[in-house]
């Protein structure tokens, strides 16, 4: 409980924002959702910071809110890297606690879903797993090796080969999913994004522009 009422929570995930996927923007107060936008396709990263303002506005939060809760991965490098951005700013701006989660631990704040290993679709027909014991893997599907009956999710599951494992139909966690794991992560410093592929940043064709002249 804040001093000045209920907990103020913003839920952000960019993680999936990009072509032909969508992101999300909540408010909670308390435990409720009171406002919840969904973000859709390559632009919608662009406009992040203006639902966010759309939406405080709305609800009154001239405050900001009490604590941000977001999502750091794995996804797309323009996506994290917008939405992180803004939670980080906004939290230095309001005086929000920071809670990030990866995208296996929303999926395992399900009742039923506590033991499964998310499954992320990458470039090039690649997957990125989240492990149970808290390690990653990256790499073709065929080579991706876990014990028969181990439970799977996300929406790299599709790619799998039929080896005996429990596949559960969903591709993108829900936004109370979200705030369940960030309502139950410590409070931490600026977020990292966990990419799942390295940034293909390359340098301008003709090297580095001249130093401006004084």
């Amino acid at each position: 409980m804040a001093a000045d009422g209920p907990t103020r929570s913003l839920v952000l995930n960019g993680a999936t924002l990009g072509a032909g996927s969508r992101g999300d923007v909540a408010a909670f107060l308390g435990s409720e959702c009171v406002a919840h936008e969904r973000l859709e396709g390559m632009g919608a990263t662009a406009s992040l910071a203006s639902t966010c303002q759309v939406l405080f506005r709305a609800l009154g939060w001239q405050q900001g809110p009490h604590r941000i809760i977001a999502v750091t991965g794995p996804g797309s490098f323009t996506g994290l890297r917008a939405s992180l951005a803004l939670a980080d700013g906004l939290a230095f701006g309001c005086g929000a606690t920071l809670h990030g989660v990866t995208t296996g631990q929303c999926f395992r704040a399900h009742s039923a879903w506590g033991e499964s290993i998310c499954v992320t679709q990458a470039r090039r027909n690649r997957i990125f797993a989240e492990l149970l014991d808290g390690t990653f893997w990256a790499g073709a599907p065929a080579e991706l090796e876990l014990p028969a009956g181990s439970r799977v999710i996300g929406n790299g599951v599709s790619l799998l080969q039929d080896t005996g494992l429990v596949r559960i139909d969903e591709t993108q966690p829900d936004i109370g999913l979200i705030f369940d794991a960030g309502s139950r992560m410590a409070a931490s410093g600026p977020l990292q994004p966990l990419y799942i592929d390295a940034p293909e940043a390359k340098p301008p064709a003709q090297g580095l522009r001249p130093a401006p002249l004084p």
